[in-house]
């Protein structure tokens, strides 16, 4: 048997805890090395392929976890589409995507997330008399919104939910995304290469 075979052998030997997909990977960067057909570039960083959705959410987590506290329960929260902060004219779809699913997180956290201009809640009626005050606030209208600023390998998000009456930051957040296949796709401008990053975030 060839020496090599013999190295390819031993790396099967030893991943048989891996799953297949790494075996693969073993077996191609064993056999490369061996027999010295490795690349001779590599690229210099690897994409960050986290997906959207993931980020986002934990983003609206953070969000939440601020809101419990300042917030009345059956509070509306109006939501609003991201702007780009270069460019608040700019109509691409990742605006519309992280607020949506920011939004849905905090939908499914039980918050009462509505769409379109935040409509007033009516002022409770005051007790009757010999009875006790409720004991709840009222329901407190919101908006949530938020920018975005596309760098060079990721992009700013920062939300933040303002109540409606005094124009109060009950919570806000700042996280990253990073600028890969997934996220060039929701930004047109960037395909056309008609566009530059608005920051630079790498150097």
């Amino acid at each position: 048997m060839k020496a090599w075979a013999w190295v390819l052998a031993l790396a099967l030997a030893v991943t048989g805890g891996c799953t297949w997909r790494e075996t693969k990977q073993n077996i191609a960067d064993t056999k490369n090395f061996v027999l010295d057909t490795g690349a001779t570039t590599k690229k210099l960083y690897e994409e960050d392929d986290t997906p959207t959705i993931e980020l986002n959410y934990e983003a609206a987590d953070a969000l939440a976890k601020d809101l419990k506290d300042d917030l009345p329960p059956n509070s509306p929260i109006s939501v609003e589409r991201f702007t780009n902060e270069a460019d608040p004219a700019d109509k691409s779809p990742l605006g519309r995507v992280v607020s949506s699913q920011v939004a849905s997180r905090l939908a499914k956290l039980d918050y009462k997330v509505t769409r379109g201009a935040p409509r007033p809640v009516p002022a409770p009626a005051p007790p009757a008399e010999g009875q006790e005050p409720p004991k709840e606030l009222p329901p407190r209208p919101c908006i949530l919104s938020g920018t975005y600023l596309v760098g060079s390998t990721q992009i700013l998000v920062h939300a933040r939910v303002v109540a409606v009456d005094d124009d109060t930051e009950l919570s806000g957040h700042d996280w990253t995304l990073p600028l890969n296949k997934e996220t060039r796709e929701m930004l047109p401008h960037l395909q056309r290469g008609s566009a530059t990053p608005s920051v630079k975030t790498a150097f």
